[in-house]
């Protein structure tokens, strides 16, 4: 394993410049199966925590067999959210601080990602859902969805999706009439921002679907898009729901042609990725105002979106593959 800056920034005699942003990968998440012990749990039952987590042992860890370097990581230059994205393997470096470009903290390093171990017989079927963190109003969620599909073809190989999922923090309805409309603002800007129409414009993207939305926001959305038109209509809607669903519900997605599905994801606390940041921080290049915001007491990152992809042999009725992606920002 290694550690590296971009050439632009080692080559040119001058200190490397800390990362502005982040991207986290976590792989082999079904092989490499979380130790779920009684005590861990009661302190924190966060599988995509305890994935990273394990992901930057992984990536930091000293190695014990004499494999020299053992971190894991890479500052690359990348395209900022308004340019297009492209493979973290055909970046270009500069030593330009050009504003059409972040410094992004890459772990592991690109060139360590594996792909799933698939046989020439099986007929695999990835599911991806895409997760929004934090206001919208500095961000292009739309550049954002097509760098999350860069990333996921990065990781697996997998250009085509069969099932794409979108959601927000701030959607997470799981029944109660009490919280039919929270989160309505978000459902808006998905119809008003263009990111619902730019997801059913890719081809790639075989059937769209949502996350945790109500019976308001599904009506909300099957309303503002008519049957058989250009953008899409949502095919699916996955829901953390304990209980029997509402009556309300299963006959709107049964008029709709939505198919009701269930999760148990975990909603991503900041505060829990900054903690593990922390724990190694002494083996990562984190940017001066990451302590010294965490000093005051203040937040020191702003996580933009997480997503989660499983690979499903579907013949077989296997999971051969489960993995999180994770992208953030370092606040000055």
């Amino acid at each position: 394993m290694s550690s590296t800056y971009d050439e632009a920034s080692t080559n040119s005699g001058e200190q490397p410049r800390p990362p502005t942003n982040a991207i986290i990968f976590t792989q082999n998440t079904t092989r490499n199966p979380i130790s779920w012990n009684s005590a861990l749990r009661q302190v924190n039952p966060n599988e995509v925590l305890h994935s990273v987590h394990l992901a930057l042992h992984r990536a930091l860890d000293p190695c014990t067999n004499g494999c020299g370097d053992a971190c894991s990581w890479a500052v690359l230059n990348t395209p900022s959210s308004s340019a297009k994205p492209v493979e973290l393997k055909e970046l270009q470096t500069s030593a330009s601080s050009s504003d059409e470009k972040l410094r992004t903290l890459v772990i592991p390093r690109p060139s360590e990602l594996t792909y799933p171990p698939l046989g020439p017989k099986d007929t695999p079927e990835i599911s991806v859902k895409l997760r929004f963190y934090g206001p919208h109003e500095l961000v292009d969620r739309k550049a954002h969805v097509d760098e999350a599909l860069k990333y996921v073809e990065q990781a697996t190989g997998f250009k085509e999706i069969n099932r794409f999922l979108i959601g927000f923090d701030g959607v997470r309805w799981a029944g109660g009439d009490e919280v039919c409309a929270q989160g309505q603002e978000e459902v808006d800007y998905l119809l008003k921002s263009g990111v619902w129409e730019h997801m059913s414009e890719n081809p790639a993207l075989k059937t769209i679907g949502v996350s945790d939305f109500s019976p308001l926001h599904l009506k909300t959305l099957l309303d503002n898009i008519p049957k058989d038109s250009r953008p899409r209509q949502p095919k699916v809607n996955q829901l953390n729901f304990e209980r029997d669903l509402p009556e309300e519900l299963v006959t709107l997605a049964k008029e709709g042609g939505v198919e009701l599905q269930s999760h148990a994801d975990n909603r991503v606390p900041y505060e829990g990725i900054e903690g593990l940041l922390k724990e190694f921080a002494d083996r990562l290049p984190l940017p001066a105002s990451f302590a010294q915001l965490r000093a005051k007491g203040e937040p020191a990152i702003d996580l933009l979106w997480v997503l989660k992809y499983t690979i499903l042999l579907k013949d077989r009725g296997l999971v051969a593959d489960k993995g999180f992606i994770l992208s953030l920002s370092f606040r000055d």
